[in-house]
């Protein structure tokens, strides 16, 4: 079973930001990419293109603290022909997901326990900080937020560790093999990535999909499929 890497493009006012640790107050627009020759959208996706990559994660930053949208920015992404995931905030439980495009639902924005029916068939971001998962009411342990989404019949869970996001300090495996002990679902992982030799025991952990955004402009990962 190959991997494959999910390039993340993280929009706020209209530009492609630079997302570290989850302190989206703080990001500032991208300027250090070995492969985009600017933090304009387009030219991050036609980089993107070039590695080959079949999709790309779109976390619309102004829509998720609810002070805008950049819309625009997934019709720009499908007209380059690339599968999309998109990170709308809350407005995201109001989409239905299209044949190229799927929203993805992240627990931050959701009620607990009242409101995790929503997610069924739907795909499902455990957003985690500090080993727990965000909710809009609380924060609860990963294992039992892992049981309690995958019981509803999701597509894919992603194991999102938002305080590593842009660090490249290193994939959680503690976390991710906390979700893998209750979840079947297909998995996506992202935040941290610190080099190839983590996609190859993701690989060999089953894992489908990494968010990945650092690393590629960093030139440490090259391509979009192991």
């Amino acid at each position: 079973m190959s991997l494959e890497i999910i390039p993340v493009v993280d929009v706020m006012n209209g530009v492609v930001v630079h997302a570290v640790a989850g302190k989206r107050n703080e990001y500032k627009p991208l300027s250090y990419s070995v492969v985009a020759c600017s933090s304009k959208p387009e030219d991050v996706f036609e980089a993107f293109k070039k590695l080959c990559c079949r999709y790309v994660y779109i976390a619309d930053l102004d829509a998720i603290m609810e002070k805008g949208d950049n819309r625009y920015v997934i019709d720009i992404a499908l007209s380059k022909g690339f599968k999309v995931l998109a990170d709308v905030g809350r407005r995201g439980l109001l989409e239905r997901d299209r044949d190229n495009v799927s929203y993805v639902i992240g627990t931050e924005y959701l009620v607990y326990p009242d409101e995790i029916p929503i997610v069924r068939g739907r795909i499902v971001s455990l957003d985690i900080k500090k080993g727990r998962v965000l909710f809009k009411n609380r924060e609860l342990d990963v294992d039992v937020v892992a049981k309690d989404v995958c019981s509803q019949g999701v597509k894919i869970v992603i194991v999102l560790n938002l305080d590593r996001v842009g660090t490249n300090l290193g994939i959680d495996f503690e976390v991710l093999n906390k979700v893998r002990k209750v979840c079947s679902i297909e998995l996506a992982v992202g935040g941290g990535l610190k080099d190839v030799n983590e996609l190859l025991i993701l690989k060999s952990l089953g894992v489908k999909y990494v968010l990945v955004a650092s690393a590629i402009h960093k030139g440490l990962i090259n391509k979009c499929v192991y």
